[in-house]
């Protein structure tokens, strides 16, 4: 199968659109991952002592 050069350019214009998508998400992705990161930071190993001073 030959494409012409209009066909290639248009090829190129439809993978660089769905990258470009793809690439949003991934960042949307990525924020929300740094955020549970972030949240999930507050919380030390050493915060529930409070349950070992009752024992």
């Amino acid at each position: 199968m030959k494409l012409s050069k209009a066909d290639l350019i248009d090829l190129c214009e439809i993978y660089k659109a769905k990258a470009l998508e793809e690439h949003d998400k991934f960042r949307h992705w990525q924020a929300r991952a740094i955020e549970a990161e972030a949240r999930l930071a507050i919380y030390e190993p050493g915060d529930e002592s409070t349950h070992e001073k009752g024992n």
